[in-house]
């Protein structure tokens, strides 16, 4: 037998793990929680027997396919002498093979899904026990805890250009984490904008709220941005103020 072959056999056994792994691990267009290569590895390789383990014990409630274990052992350790009845086995089960491989990455996919639906209804928060380990996602949604769940947030991003600096003031519409799970680029509406170096220290103190000792949009300096959203690329921005809202009702 070709030594290649129970490489590739292992591959495509180990798969469902790394697609049950990757879909768990997305969220709105961004991605979550990256570990190592060998964190990920171990990872998928488990969850990749858990899913075989369920859909063998299914077949062998609901169907009549038997699997031989004895012939997968000497595909998986590359035997030489596999007899002739052996392949003609496998080969006569070609269709059934097909078909259930391709269950198995189907069901990894939805199963993925589902447990990040799950994971995501019942721990919300980043407070909460079993939070995914992200450093952007709870604090762009505004997910903190129960009593910290903002229904509107806005940001101050100071922005280098150049020349310059302008301070950009409008409403977090969306955001883009990149391939390690760091903030790629944020989407701002109603923005406003302000040019960081005319500004001096008395102007500065004018402009701060006596209240939330913040700095706030009514400055004459901000002027607003024609267009409903903006763009601002992660690399650009110094730092960014995270402004949190919360709709109360009153009696």
């Amino acid at each position: 037998m070709n030594i290649a072959f129970p490489a590739f056999f292992i591959l495509i056994l180990i798969i469902p793990g790394f697609i049950f792994q990757n879909s768990y691990e997305k969220v709105e267009n961004t991605t979550i929680d990256k570990k190592t290569f060998d964190v990920s590895s171990s990872l998928a390789f488990f969850y990749a027997l858990l899913i075989h383990a369920l859909l063998i014990s299914l077949l062998s409630l609901f169907t009549s396919i038997n699997i031989n274990y004895e012939i997968s052992l000497k595909l998986l350790t590359g035997s030489k002498s596999i007899p002739d009845a052996d392949l003609s086995a496998i080969a006569a089960n070609v269709p059934q093979i097909f078909w259930y491989f391709s269950s198995a990455y189907v069901f990894a996919f939805i199963a993925g899904k589902v447990f990040q639906k799950i994971i995501f209804t019942l721990n919300p928060y980043k407070s909460s026990r079993f939070s995914f380990d992200t450093p952007w996602y709870y604090e762009l949604k505004g997910k903190l805890s129960g009593t910290q769940d903002a229904q509107l947030i806005k940001l101050s991003c100071l922005v280098d250009s150049k020349d310059s600096s302008f301070l950009y003031y409008g409403i977090l519409e969306d955001f883009y984490l990149d391939s390690r799970g760091e903030l790629n680029r944020i989407v701002l509406s109603n923005v406003q904008r302000r040019y960081i170096e005319l500004d001096d220290a008395d102007t500065l103190l004018n402009m701060m709220d006596s209240e939330q000792n913040t700095i706030t949009s009514r400055s004459p300096r901000f002027y607003k941005i024609k267009g409903n959203r903006l763009i601002l690329k992660y690399e650009d921005i110094r730092n960014i103020n995270i402004e949190y809202l919360y709709i109360t009702e009153e009696n």
